[in-house]
């Protein structure tokens, strides 16, 4: 049985993915859901840099092509398998951007992560169906029957 922490990045990434398949499929016309989804990805991008010591890009809401989209998710996917495999009680010190400092443990790091990513993809579900569009449905009751079937749901739809 796959650990809770494990299944949440599980459903984070199949989420992310499914929302950069929706972009591709609207050729990214629409510009405020490109810089969210992109957002998501770049502030995890931020969040690894700083787990590893490094000095995090601070450029974190430019907007992403699709090819870009897919290969920083594909990267992250990597990132995350490595993260969970490691010392997940490891304290990192860190910087914000707005210049306080702080700790945080990796796991903390990466629940942050997984909610920080919900609340965005929110936003652009929101958005989206808000402007006569239907979003994908990637809720994380979606994502389980999904692989309890050994399928992925691509571009699943919600609504009534």
């Amino acid at each position: 049985m796959m650990k809770p922490l494990h299944k949440a990045v599980k459903h984070c990434g199949w989420a992310n993915a499914r929302w950069i398949e929706f972009i591709a499929a609207m050729n990214g016309a629409d510009q405020y859901t490109v810089a969210r989804v992109s957002h998501i990805l770049l502030g995890e991008q931020a969040w690894f840099q700083r787990i590893a010591g490094e000095a995090p890009d601070r450029d974190i809401w430019r907007a992403m092509s699709v090819t870009q989209l897919r290969e920083m998710h594909q990267t992250h996917e990597r990132t995350y398998e490595r993260l969970l495999g490691s010392d997940l009680d490891r304290i990192v010190g860190y910087q914000r951007f707005t210049g306080e400092k702080y700790q945080s443990s990796v796991s903390d790091i990466v629940l942050h992560l997984i909610t920080h990513g919900a609340h965005h993809r929110g936003q652009v579900a929101a958005h989206v169906a808000a402007n006569g569009a239907r979003p994908p449905n990637t809720d994380f009751v979606q994502f389980c029957i999904a692989n309890e079937l050994g399928s992925s749901v691509s571009l699943c739809l919600c609504g009534p």
